[in-house]
């Protein structure tokens, strides 16, 4: 009987609530998921209940350094070394598939010649607002309504997509047989106006305000069940092009057959986010 090795990913950097769900998507293959040696016991303890049944392992780059053959996801735009690297050896090693992952900032540049690829976030929607995985017109809209201040719409036009998702997409990548484009583009496939996702979050704030008081009133209880959010077809949003999402859709057809198509509904994406902001 042929012994099949298990396939291994580094995660470095900032990891956040993205890194997190990478790694919880990842729990559910076989997978062994190297962490740098500082967050090794709190990612164990974070996710000691998925570990228990889970075929894959959290481990820590100082008994497990990068190899040939490993693929390394760098998380956001710094702190990627690790106090168990060789300095001698790094992060660059010969055989490893080293991939940056990193928010779609327009005034940061990006040195792709120390890497194999580059994974660009649009518009994610995070269950946790901390740079460098924070959205600002998100954090702004919490802020004007946990402050009861007005809310100031820039017209801005978005492609959001999911944390989830996005975790979902990247770790189906890692466990492809293919190497991994030079650039990928992640953003949800229609753009929605920015004031009508803050009406949806303005009446999910409402409800769970409501819900922690228990003063509900007709108001919280007659609000549409759907949310408003008008889809614009890509040919008529002209203040924002949308991301060539082709080589993400191609790239994971030829992981798993199954392309890029975001699941989770703008609603659980948008109360992800507002439970991480009120905690």
């Amino acid at each position: 009987m042929v012994m099949v090795e298990m396939p291994s990913v580094h995660l470095r950097g900032h990891l956040g609530s993205l890194g997190r769900s990478i790694i919880q998507r990842l729990l559910r293959d076989s997978v062994n998921i190297i962490v740098q040696e500082e967050h090794y016991s709190s990612l164990n303890q974070f996710f000691s209940t998925e570990l228990e049944f889970s075929k894959s392992q959290i481990l820590s780059s100082h008994s497990h350094p990068i190899a040939p053959g490993h693929r390394v996801l760098l998380l956001g735009f710094e702190n990627y070394k690790s106090s168990a690297d060789d300095l001698d050896v790094g992060i660059g090693v010969d055989g490893a598939e080293v991939i940056l992952v990193t928010p779609s900032i327009n005034h940061i540049e990006i040195d792709s010649s120390e890497i194999d690829g580059h994974f660009i976030i649009h518009d994610l929607i995070p269950s946790d607002s901390i740079p460098p995985w924070n959205n600002q017109y998100l954090d702004e809209m919490i802020d004007s309504l946990i402050g009861g201040s007005d809310y100031k719409n820039t017209g801005h036009v978005g492609w959001w997509v999911a944390e989830l998702d996005v975790a979902d997409a990247i770790s189906r990548l890692m466990l492809s047989k293919h190497p991994s484009p030079k650039e990928v583009n992640f953003a949800g496939r229609r753009s929605w106006k920015l004031g009508q996702v803050f009406d949806e979050l303005q009446m999910l704030y409402k409800r769970t305000i409501a819900g922690q008081s228990g003063d509900f009133t007709t108001e919280h209880l007659t609000s549409p069940s759907t949310p408003h959010i008008e889809l614009v077809p890509v040919e008529q949003s002209m203040q924002s092009k949308r991301p060539n999402l082709e080589s993400l859709h191609e790239s994971l057809v030829l992981a798993d057959g199954d392309g890029w198509r975001s699941m989770t509904p703008i609603r659980t994406a948008l109360m992800h986010f507002l439970i991480g902001k009120m905690n």
